[in-house]
């Protein structure tokens, strides 16, 4: 536990307990290894430690540095059914907490989500669960993010004093899926079609068609745009999240 006395302003805060944050893995045969930061190995079954990977000898996290154990306090563009596997961790000790996530000098694994790629894959799926029942035997495993979030609710970090802002990320997420499955589906159907039906609907709605690819162009775009604003470091207000 901590003490509530304030704290100069170049300490780390000691987190009350435990706090709940959401981050993304890489899956392996040998376990889920951290985004960024590879060579450092998959994160310990039982309680990962954090260590300063730059060379520096301060205990991590050290607020002028970017080591730690990060995650952030919303699940946004930390659960998105593609890709890297979703997870909830739950941090303890030092912390380096900022507007929008925090960076911890140790973590567990509470629970994750198998990413649709794998869930697809029934022979896959099963060797991920065998996997991770025997690396993270704590670990509770779910085959949908919207499952394990209903499971594991953000932490209500206002008495941090902290309000973190609305996390758009995976609607922004979602909506590229949409127009990206959009566009498929349409190709496919018009690859299928018979050339007459095809050469017809080009000759007479031409302008619609050409103004449905430019607006489908653009909205991809702007989604996409949008989320590397979000995930730039140099966004305002993002966290200064460490590589952990």
């Amino acid at each position: 536990m901590t003490d509530t006395a304030p704290r100069p302003a170049t300490e780390p805060a000691l987190v009350p307990g435990e706090l709940r944050g959401y981050r993304q893995f890489q899956l392996h045969a040998d376990g889920l290894y951290p985004l960024v930061h590879f060579g450092s190995g998959p994160w310990d079954g039982e309680r990962e430690h954090a260590r300063c990977d730059a060379g520096g000898e301060h205990p991590a996290p050290a607020r002028d540095c970017r080591c730690g154990l990060y995650a952030w306090y919303l699940p946004g563009s930390a659960t998105v059914a593609l890709g890297p596997v979703s997870a909830v961790v739950v941090a303890s000790g030092r912390c380096v907490l900022g507007d929008r996530g925090f960076r911890a000098a140790q973590a567990r694994i509470e629970a994750v989500a198998l990413p649709a790629t794998i869930r697809w894959v029934p022979f896959a799926a099963a060797r991920a669960r065998r996997m991770l029942a025997a690396a993270y035997p704590h670990t509770r495993v779910y085959g949908s993010a919207r499952r394990m979030l209903r499971d594991h609710p953000p932490d209500d970090v206002r008495s941090l004093g902290i309000d973190p802002p609305r996390d758009r990320s995976r609607g922004y997420r979602t909506a590229a899926a949409w127009l990206w499955a959009g566009f498929m589906v349409l190709s496919y159907s018009l690859a299928t079609a018979p050339r007459g039906l095809v050469a017809q609907l080009a000759s007479r709605w031409w302008p619609l068609l050409v103004l449905l690819a430019v607006a489908w162009q653009v909205g991809l775009v702007w989604v996409f745009v949008r989320l590397v604003a979000l995930q730039s470091p140099t966004a305002p207000g993002r966290a200064r999240d460490g590589p952990g």
